[in-house]
This record gives C-alpha cells, sequence and structure tokens, in this order.
C-alpha cells in the first residue's frame, strides 16, 4: 500500500472510531517511536499498547481496533505471533503520522480538552504573579499570610492534582506542567521566608527572658 492509500485509510479509520481510533493509534505511534522498548518484533505489542493506554489514562481493551486497522484498513499488519504475545508494525509509519497528528485538533480526547478548561479556571497566571510577590517582600504582613493561606489550602491542592493528570499527557501540556512546577517552587519559597518571620519574634522574646533571669539573678 502506497503512503498517500494508507493516509486515506487511516483518515477513513479516524472518521469512523473519533477519539478512542485516535487514543489507540496515538498510543501505539508513542510506543513505536519509544527507544527503551525493544522493537525487535515489530512497532508494538499488545500488551506494550495497553500500558501506554493506561499510562495516558485510557482504560480501553483495543482488541476490535487493531482487527479493523489490520484487515479492514491495511494500516498495520502482523510482526509477530506466539503464546504469549503479538507484535504489528505499521505500513507507513510516517503516514499514519501525518493523518494522526493532522487530526489532533479535530479528534481530541475529552480528557485533554476537560483538563485544558479546569487549568484555565484556575488562574494559575494570577496565581504565579500574586507569588512572585509575595517571594519579592522582606516582610509578610497579616493580610499577606491570609492570602498565602487561601492559596495553600484552595489552589494548591487543585494544581497538584491537575498537575499528576496532565502528566499522562506530557507531550500537549509542556507548558502547563512546568508553570505548575514553579508556582509550587514559588510557594516553597514563600513558605521558608514566613516560617523565618514566625521564629525571629519568638527568638526575640527567649533572648528577652534570658536577659530578664540575668537581672534577677543580679539583684
Amino acid at each position: 500500500m502506497n503512503p498517500l492509500n494508507v493516509y486515506s485509510a487511516t483518515r477513513a479509520f479516524l472518521e469512523k472510531y473519533g477519539d478512542k481510533g485516535f487514543m489507540v493509534l496515538k498510543a501505539a505511534l508513542d510506543v513505536a517511536g519509544d527507544p527503551n522498548i525493544d522493537h525487535r518484533y515489530g512497532d508494538f505489542s499488545f500488551k506494550s499498547l495497553v500500558l501506554r493506554l493506561a499510562r495516558l489514562g485510557f482504560n480501553y481493551n483495543p482488541v476490535n481496533l487493531l482487527r479493523a486497522l489490520e484487515k479492514e484498513y491495511g494500516v498495520i499488519e502482523k510482526s509477530y505471533t506466539s503464546s504469549s504475545q503479538t507484535w504489528w508494525r505499521f505500513r507507513d509509519p510516517e503516514a499514519v503520522r501525518k493523518a494522526v497528528l493532522g487530526d489532533t485538533i479535530e479528534i481530541e480526547d475529552p480528557r485533554i480538552s476537560l483538563l485544558k478548561i479546569k487549568y484555565e479556571a484556575l488562574e494559575p497566571g494570577i496565581i504565579k504573579n500574586h507569588l512572585v510577590k509575595l517571594a519579592s517582600k522582606t516582610v509578610l504582613t497579616k493580610v499577606d499570610r491570609e492570602g498565602f493561606r487561601r492559596i495553600v489550602f484552595e489552589d494548591l491542592p487543585k494544581l497538584v492534582e491537575l498537575y499528576y493528570e496532565m502528566l499522562g499527557y506530557e507531550d500537549y501540556f509542556k507548558n502547563e506542567i512546568s508553570t505548575i512546577r514553579e508556582i509550587i517552587r514559588l510557594a516553597e519559597l514563600v513558605s521558608a521566608r514566613l516560617s523565618r518571620s514566625i521564629q525571629a519574634p519568638g527568638l526575640e522574646a527567649v533572648e528577652e527572658s534570658e536577659r530578664a533571669i540575668r537581672l534577677y539573678d543580679n539583684l
């Protein structure tokens, strides 16, 4: 099958199977391009595909779609079969990659869309800017501390939860993941500064008590 036919067949497959078809092909391409996987038997195995889908947060048995890709569309072919494993290879990986990546915007996993919406709803840019201002202050006021407390107990848990969800789609959310990491680092910096500001008055009180004891002893 020539590249044009593989591309057309892949597009037809995506049009019929939508999000599920996209995620199966995307996961299979990821496995095929993973240098840490031994590809001596082919581009991807059933086991490696299922594990990659699970890693992307997509728990699905792709057996029917693999059968369609092989028998109906001719996009993949079996390259190795044994009692314990089955491998396939793409007839034209580049044509498939072009068809799949070209449809990323048109056919997008709803989970990805939801993560984008949740991320924007948390307004991480505003949180980051607020933490930058707090981190640049030498003294934190009562209002500063209350604002920081709200961020820590209301915003950060949601951002951290979102961070781990986004790791399953790291290719899509590199910038967002980086921003959340930066927010956590800034929060740690503000927390350390707050800790020092709390300890300082306590230290002064101890020194004052010691001076009073010495004064009493000298009476």
